[in-house]
Parts: C-alpha cells; structure tokens; sequence
C-alpha cells in the first residue's frame, strides 16, 4: 500500500496569532496503482494534503506511512519518500531553476548519485513520456517556454527519478485543449502501462471522470467523502460546498430533485443527453 494517512492534521504558523488550519483528523489509504481525484473549495486543504505526501509538510499529529514506512522516522525514510513519491505543484513556475531543460530534468538522477550515463538515459526516457524532443528541447531556457511546455518539463523532472507514485496539483489549470488532451494522455498511459499511482487535485473532474478509481472531496481541511467517482458525485452534499461540478452533474442532480430515477452520475453532455433520453422513452 503506497500511501497511508493516519489523524493527519496540520496548522500554518502554529501557536501564533496567524495560525490556521489547513488539514484535520485526515485518514485513508490508496493503493498501488489507483488514480485518485481530489477536489473540494478554494482554501479548503487540497494543496497541503499533498505536499504531505513527500514530506515536504510535516504533520503537528498523526502519520504518513510510504510503501509501510513512517516519512518522519528518519532523514533515509524521508529521502526515500522523496524518490518514491514525486510532486508536480500547479504553477511549474515553482519547481523550475535550471538555466537548461536538461539541466532541470537532469538535477533529481545526479542528485541520487546516479552515474552520467544512466542519468541521460533517465533524462531521454522522461522527454518522451512527457512528448518532448530531446535534440529540440535539451538547451533551451524553461523559462522561454509555453505553460503547457513547462508542466510537461516540470513532470519529466519528476519522472526522471522513476517514482511510484505522481501527485498533481490541478495539473491542467491553464492550459488550452490541446494541452490538456497531452497531460492527461500522458499520465494514463504511465498509470496504465507503468502501474504509477496517481493522485490528480482538480477543479475540472470531467476531465478524468472515466480515469479515476475514487474521488477524495476535502472541505474546510477535512475529508468529507471518498469513494467511488461517479457515486461521490451523485451525493448531494457535494450542492452545498460551493464546488465547480460539471454542467452534466448539475443536471442529474437538478433531476433527482424532481423524483427522477437518475442510476449513473453523468459527467459529460453528451452522457447527460443519453441519460435524458432513456428516461423519456
């Protein structure tokens, strides 16, 4: 089991007059393999929940436990929950130093001590899981390119260092169509092809309604539902947390009010047309 969260709870700027809660009493687990969607309100604790994930927040109580180990055990564990679990913020921006492109995606394998030879090849293999040419991209600034460009370099930076486990903080958050279209098609073929676990936070979950195992909705800190996606989205609480949903689970709902049978959540127009149709025949 990957990733197990047991009475995780964090506070900003604990024990000052700006102190504020930004996740409690947080338990549950995924397992190898899944993709999972998080979603919940603006300021609701989606963004600390995973930086959780690797360490890079440490919980004021509870445990994050890795592939059956405690992060915080150790200065090894937590390096090594470092490896395993990589982390891809919204805005690239903030994980991008490097003056080169190779250079960026090089810095996790050297920094692991890889040897030179091993670290192109790391370095090669994440350019084109990612859709990036090598020769055409290596030497350019991360800094001169597009935002669709940099998150697919922010990721290759990721892969580089072969993780088990990718989580996304609204991965698609700026992108156009195309862009989009690339990330998810990349991300389902490394968790379908690879067994990469996925953790995917979104305000956009149309997008990977038929991807996702399970969907997490996190509100005011805490995980207020978790289960299957399409089940999750038929729960009517969803209404009343101030949540984007899709126009289609907007309709279901609005027709479930009015004493219709609706069976299957949907998430596109076109299914919620479909499911409109059956229900006239």
């Amino acid at each position: 089991m990957p990733i197990q969260l047991n009475d995780v709870s964090y506070t900003y700027s604990k024990g000052t007059p700006f102190s504020l809660q930004g996740i409690k009493d947080i338990n549950f687990s995924i397992k190898d393999g899944e993709w999972i969607a998080v979603m919940g309100p603006t300021g609701s604790g989606k963004s600390t929940l995973l930086q959780h994930f690797n360490g890079l927040l440490k919980p004021d109580r509870g445990e994050v436990i890795v592939s059956g180990v405690n992060i915080h055990s150790s200065k090894r564990t937590l390096r090594q929950a470092r490896r395993e679990v990589g982390l891809v913020f919204q805005y690239p921006e903030h994980q991008l130093f490097g003056s080169r492109v190779l250079e960026e995606i090089a810095y996790g394998p050297e920094n692991y001590g890889l040897e030179e030879t091993e670290v192109k090849i790391r370095v090669m293999d994440a350019m084109a899981a990612v859709g990036l040419d090598y020769d055409r991209y290596k030497d350019r600034s991360p800094y001169e390119l597009s935002g669709g460009e940099k998150r697919r370099v922010a990721l290759a930076g990721v892969l580089a260092v072969q993780p088990k486990i990718i989580a996304l903080d609204e991965p698609t958050a700026g992108l156009d169509q195309s862009g989009k279209a690339m990330l998810v098609k990349t991300m389902t073929r490394l968790n379908r092809e690879y067994g990469i676990t996925v953790v995917w936070v979104t305000h956009e979950v149309a997008e990977i309604a038929d991807l996702a195992d399970r969907l997490l909705v996190i509100d005011k800190g805490r995980l207020t539902l978790d289960g299957p996606i399409r089940e999750v989205l038929g729960e009517p609480l969803l209404l009343d947390l101030g949540i984007e949903l899709p126009l289609a689970v907007k309709v279901a709902h609005g027709l479930k009010e009015k004493g219709w049978h609706i069976t299957d959540i949907p998430v596109s127009v076109q299914e919620a047309a479909d499911q409109i149709m059956r229900l006239k025949r």
